[in-house]
């Protein structure tokens, strides 16, 4: 046999992160580890909320959602074992690869509910659609995680190799990372294995919308930016995934022998939304989970109606120019004036906050200017600027000025652009007449802190 030099568990005793499953018996071998039953990996308190978060956001029935949802992702689980995702980084632990799925799945099927899909149908075909779309999305935030198992040289203790097919290994068995795969054959892999896992069922379910199957059979095998909107929802969920910290196991590399040696564990994945989202920390609770939306520019403010009628006067802008400024408004100027003249977008971010926090600053006002969605605050640009000058008094007039500075801070979600487009609606159901705003996103933590969330506004998308 070669002589390989295989992974194994370090010499200090397991966290709770997987308590349920047995300590090492006397009889297994060193460095192996024993295959363990789907429902014991799942059964964390972190894996049991990201379950929870799966049902909460999907669209379908709950014999569906066992049978189209929950198998494949068994399935899933079954072969991803205690395999870590990658030989460094956050997911460099124990478990890492099934952490890493859900934690996509989570955040995928939550960002989904701000897209109204398809794109561009009509709301009757959209209600329609919703579930089978729903799908799409899960299926392309679950599957693609298979690919990682090409990265494995797996060996029972029988000294068979196992390939990740069908069912978990049979026997307790050892592993390592294999050389580097080209990315050609990981792709190749990965979906041959998907398709194996979505149930047959779910297949014919979805030839019934023709332009959702070829969606998700594009995505899958590997054209993601020609799978539009997926894409998008797909690689936002990856960039949140933020390797929660519940299992302190990690893999160390080891001849034979369960002798600790140093972390595989690297530095801090660097997220995609670079600026947006804070230090990765250990956190089982879903209220932490921060969200996203996709990005898409568009012009000023617009209102966009069947009638084709314009939008009305900026009331808030037309009183305080007849003179009409709140008290609450007074009590803010100084504050502002205090760094207005050192950083004018400082002067306003610290307005912003100290409104939004103090209750000020009333959010998802139809008329208003801040809104939440998906985990972000909603700008609405310029309006939100005129509104900061108007209140504060503020010795900077020229609103593109202001406007700059408050970029320069880099506070603000950047994507293609730095403005976002949404459609606000006038019913939960988010169809018939909308207004089009443009603005900038904020996270929301960023300006309310972790514990004040007021929540998002139901009748707000982006697009």
């Amino acid at each position: 046999m070669l002589n390989l030099n295989f992974f194994s568990r370090p010499g200090s005793a397991r966290s709770n992160a997987l308590s349920t499953v047995e300590a090492i018996k006397p009889s297994l071998p060193p460095g192996y580890f024993r295959p363990v039953t789907v429902n014991e990996l799942l059964e964390t308190t972190c894996r049991q909320k990201w379950l929870q978060s799966l049902w909460d956001y999907s669209s379908v029935p709950k014999d569906m959602y066992r049978q189209y949802y929950l198998a494949p992702l068994k399935h899933c689980v079954a072969l991803m074992q205690e395999f870590p995702l990658t030989e460094s980084g956050p997911f460099a632990r124990l478990g890492g690869m099934v952490d890493y799925m859900l934690e996509t799945v989570s955040y995928a099927t939550r960002l989904s509910k701000s897209y109204m899909l398809p794109v561009g149908a009509s709301p009757e075909e959209q209600a329609a659609q919703n579930a089978a779309w729903n799908a799409v999305v899960v299926y392309a935030a679950m599957l693609p995680t298979l690919k990682y198992l090409c990265h494995l040289h797996v060996e029972l203790e029988s000294g068979k190799r196992w390939f990740p097919l069908l069912d978990a290994p049979p026997e307790p068995y050892r592993f390592r990372f294999a050389s580097e795969q080209s990315p050609e054959r990981l792709q190749s892999f990965g979906a041959m294995l998907a398709w194996k896992i979505i149930p047959p069922e779910a297949i014919n379910w979805l030839s019934s919308w023709p332009e959702a199957i070829k969606t998700l059979s594009t995505y899958l095998t590997g054209f993601r930016a020609q799978s539009g909107v997926i894409d998008a929802i797909v690689s936002e969920a990856i960039s949140l995934t933020a390797g929660e910290q519940e299992s302190k196991t990690l893999v160390t590399p080891a001849a034979m022998v369960p002798v600790p040696t140093e972390s595989l564990q690297g530095d801090t994945l660097q997220s995609g939304l670079a600026g947006d989202l804070p230090e990765l920390v250990a956190s089982c609770s879903e209220d932490e989970i921060l969200l996203a939306a996709a990005p898409s520019p568009g012009p000023d403010t617009e209102l966009l109606l069947p009638d084709g009628q314009e939008e009305p006067d900026d009331t808030d802008t037309l009183l305080a120019m007849m003179g009409f400024v709140s008290a609450d408004t007074k009590e803010t100027c100084e504050i502002a004036q205090s760094v207005e003249l050192d950083d004018p977008g400082e002067a306003f971010w610290k307005w912003l906050v100290t409104g939004c926090r103090s209750g000020r600053l009333i959010p998802n006002k139809s008329d208003g200017r801040i809104h939440l969605v998906a985990g972000y605050v909603f700008l609405r640009a310029p309006g939100i600027f005129h509104q900061y000058m108007t209140e504060t008094n503020a010795p900077v007039k020229d609103k593109a000025r202001l406007q700059k500075a408050f970029e320069r801070l880099g506070h603000h979600r950047q994507g293609n652009g730095a403005m976002y487009t949404c459609h606000l609606y006038q019913n939960e159901q988010r169809e018939g007449r909308f207004q089009k705003l443009s603005g900038y996103l904020v996270l929301a933590s960023k300006v309310y802190g972790s514990d004040n969330n007021p929540g998002d506004n139901p009748l707000l998308i982006v697009i």
